[in-house]
């Protein structure tokens, strides 16, 4: 939840409506109690995080072109990037895999 609200305020910011929704759209999914929507969840914090990624790298440019320090950057936003690419494993908790009806049955 907080992965999709944090991408979609960063799209909010810069006015791109659509992908504030598409940022949106792993909360309806997690109304979806199948497998395929956990999986389809989980491919959209892999591709938010290669977009954190790659914001990074702007803001450290943007940063290093200008003189300014970047540690900051690189702290706040590894911090978000690795707060991202983690919340792809919740998933893979005995209790997510069961609500979501992943892995072998048993």
């Amino acid at each position: 939840i907080v992965s999709s609200l944090l991408l979609s305020a960063h799209f909010l910011r810069r006015a791109e409506f659509l992908f504030v929704g598409m940022s949106l759209f792993p909360l309806l999914l997690l109304m979806i109690h199948q497998p395929w929507s956990a999986r389809i969840i989980q491919i959209m914090l892999f591709l938010a995080s290669l977009i954190w990624i790659r914001t990074t790298y702007i803001l450290i440019r943007e940063s290093f072109e200008m003189g300014h320090p970047f540690l900051k950057i690189v702290l706040i936003m590894g911090g978000v990037i690795l707060f991202t690419f983690l919340s792809i494993f919740v998933f893979e908790t005995k209790t997510m895999k069961k609500s979501y009806k992943l892995g072998p049955e048993k």
